[in-house]
């Protein structure tokens, strides 16, 4: 299987054309899929015990926290030890805490303390895996299809934030929890032995082992020395705090505004999934030109589409918003991804992208706790729609800032 260099209608598609990349792209989905049952789910019954947004909230808090604190401990990992073998282990790990989360369901010992604890154990493995599998990602093309090899995995992802959600959802509505975590081990060990009998392309680790902390800050300083993969940090990490932390509220959105249960969240889910899957493909077709300015410019309508979707009543019109949300969200994110792991060299790549899922996953506890704030009655008690709606703005008013800056006269941009 070959993809023409000169055809740029493939040029999305040319990592497929490498063996090792199409059996870690089938375990990711696999993997991917299970981990949005298990997403799902935790949300589902948090709602369903305690019928407050603090504390869904608070489920997010606790498992992108440890992305947070121990994000760069992953990165560093990621680059001083055998990338593969972290891969296997974080698998292995995730397994028994999904595992643990049966057993717990199975004899009705859940509560919401449980949930948390259950879900921080989550949130500590995916700190190590989530720059793992980016920096194999990397390892399983040659430089010239990363852009490729990065826009596929982002349509796997979305691919399984549609899939999951609709598969979990008569489940949860059913509480057929037991069932929905059990899907999740099976999805894990499917991408555990399939990762297993990958073989990655030769790749630099950390060759001068200085301490820990001067390691992890050398990885900040090789980001912030590319002035592009520095900018799109920050504005990963804005749009993550002001922008993707609404999905907390989704669950309060759909019963208090749509007039829906709030199980119903979930076909929102998948919704936005399905936009995310057309807007990665979308970012695929010009990888070649990815660059922080189309980034940005791709983070405009998603900002104005989330402001719409906070004013709407109606469940129909509010799946079509987020299909567009999703479309616009994804596209900006793998744009700037692309621009990130062009820029960085190889040996600081699991740093390097260690802060990228800080930006993107590990600042949500900082967003997901101020929204709920915001929306619940026991803070500010201004509803979801409102808290979706005034957050939107203040992210749209930043975005358009960074637009502003990448439109200067380019002899300002060296």
């Amino acid at each position: 299987m070959s993809f023409s260099e000169d055809n740029t209608k493939l040029a999305a598609f040319r990592a497929f054309s490498h063996r090792e990349f199409r059996k870690f792209y089938v375990g990711s989905i696999a993997a991917q899929i299970g981990f949005w049952f298990s997403h799902i789910s935790y949300q589902a019954l948090m709602s369903d015990l305690t019928k407050d947004e603090l504390w869904v909230s608070m489920l997010f808090v606790v498992t992108f926290l440890p992305v947070l604190f121990f994000g760069p401990l992953g990165g560093l990992l990621a680059d001083r030890l055998d990338r593969k073998k972290l891969l296997l282990c974080s698998y292995a790990a995730l397994i028994v805490v999904s595992g643990i989360q049966v057993f717990l369901v199975a004899v009705d010992a859940i509560s919401p303390a449980v949930l948390l604890l259950t879900s921080f154990l989550v949130g500590l493995v995916m700190a190590v895996l989530s720059p793992v599998v980016q920096a194999v990602t990397a390892n399983t093309v040659p430089p010239e299809d990363l852009a490729s090899a990065i826009s596929l995995q982002a349509m796997a992802s979305n691919a399984s934030r549609v899939l999951g959600p609709a598969l979990c959802a008569p489940l949860v509505s059913s509480d057929l929890y037991e069932i929905s975590w059990s899907l999740y081990s099976i999805g894990l060990a499917l991408a555990l032995i399939i990762a297993a009998g990958i073989t990655l392309l030769p790749y630099e680790l950390e060759t001068e082992r200085v301490p820990v902390k001067q390691s992890l800050l050398d990885g900040i300083s090789h980001a912030r020395e590319r002035r592009d993969a520095w900018q799109a940090l920050l504005l990963v990490g804005f749009i993550s705090v002001f922008g993707v932390s609404h999905v907390a509220l989704t669950p309060s959105f759909t019963e208090n505004s749509l007039g829906k249960p709030s199980s119903y969240f979930a076909w929102l889910g998948a919704a936005t999934g399905f936009g995310a899957l057309i807007g990665a493909l979308a970012a695929g077709s010009f990888t070649a030109s990815s660059t922080m300015k189309r980034g940005s410019l791709f983070a405009i309508p998603y900002c104005l589409l989330l402001l719409g979707f906070s004013r709407v009543t109606n469940f129909e019109v509010a799946i079509v918003l987020q299909v567009l949300v999703g479309f616009f969200y994804i596209a900006s994110f793998t744009t700037l991804q692309v621009v990130i792991q062009e820029l960085v060299s190889e040996e600081f790549r699991g740093r390097v992208m260690s802060l990228f899922n800080i930006a993107w996953a590990g600042l949500v506890p900082i967003g997901t706790l101020l929204m709920g704030l915001l929306a619940s009655s026991t803070g500010f008690d201004l509803g979801a729609s409102n808290t979706i709606a005034l957050t939107s703005m203040a992210c749209l008013c930043y975005v358009i800032l960074v637009v502003v800056r990448n439109m200067r006269p380019t002899d300002l941009d060296t």
